[in-house]
């Protein structure tokens, strides 16, 4: 049979060699079958470990050279080994909700790696991370979500082909200091602020000019005529997510949002009068409830 692009059903279907398979997501209890018939998955570009309470990698993963995306989420990985330096096709890798107090070293000599999940690693060391963070060359998609972020060090800021950032469920973040960060990242295209209790936009996010689509789901209590205003600084922007905020109105004037492509309001809550209002205002905007 021809390599398969779509996760394994039956693992031992798999080892019997009635599949090829380039994507597998194993059960916890598959995990020794898989280590012992490993030679029977060297062809294998996405492998996903999840929720297996893992203290490390197997040793048999790392054996896996054509690896491209690596999922070990929800486990209790504290962690990397150093021959992780193998894995040098892997483009993707996400240690969301492990034990991680610091990021091994080991990561910035992944040449190909350009997306990296650190989300719900509360005990992470930011300015460690950071400075490893800033010399895997390729990262240009960065989740840092329910770290119990404050600050981003200014390490931070040499991160320089970083387009895409996730910062959201970090409410003590100082988005002053952070904006101060960021700016200096040109590269930066999307910036992800959702779950954050924001009220106020600082002034200083009129210097993120580099940004083209800002979230900010789910922070019910922003200021919409400081959001207005805050918006119009923006001359990149073109997307902005106002999702899941209980607004049931927007202010009468709508002139920062006129040079926005895309105004996502879904899951607020807009009477059909206020929706048809909003759309009037905003002729040349996708504006989707």
């Amino acid at each position: 049979m021809s390599a398969q692009n779509t996760k394994s059903s039956n693992l031992k279907n798999a080892v019997q060699g009635n599949e090829k398979l380039t994507s597998l997501s194993l059960d916890c209890e598959e995990l020794n079958l898989f280590s012992e018939s490993i030679d029977k998955f060297m062809i294998l570009e996405s492998l996903y470990l999840k929720d297996c309470n893992l203290k490390q990698i197997p040793k048999e993963v790392l054996r896996l050279s054509k690896l491209k995306l690596l999922n070990v989420e929800g486990n209790k990985l504290t962690s990397l080994p150093l021959e992780f330096n193998k894995m040098n096709q892997l483009t993707v890798l996400n240690v969301r909700g492990n034990d991680f107090n610091e990021i091994p070293n080991v990561l910035s000599e992944l040449l190909n790696l350009r997306e990296i999940d650190l989300a719900k690693n509360p005990n992470l060391d930011i300015l460690q991370a950071s400075k490893v963070l800033t010399q895997i060359k390729k990262l240009d998609f960065l989740y840092l979500s329910k770290n119990n972020l404050k600050e981003l060090p200014e390490e931070f800021s040499k991160c320089n082909v970083l387009q895409e950032l996730h910062l959201n469920n970090n409410p003590e973040l100082d988005l002053d200091q952070v904006f101060s960060v960021i700016a200096q990242i040109k590269s930066l295209r999307i910036l992800v602020l959702s779950n954050n209790e924001i009220a106020e936009i600082p002034r200083n996010i009129s210097k993120l000019n580099q940004i083209e689509g800002l979230v900010l789901d789910a922070n019910p209590k922003i200021q919409l005529s400081n959001l207005i205003a805050a918006v119009d600084s923006l001359r990149s922007l073109k997307v902005l997510l106002l999702r899941n905020n209980n607004f049931q109105f927007m202010p009468q004037n709508l002139k920062g949002f006129t040079k926005l492509k895309v105004l996502e309001l879904s899951k607020n809550n807009f009477s059909e009068n206020e929706k048809e209002r909003i759309k009037e205002q905003l002729p040349d905007t996708k504006v989707i409830f």
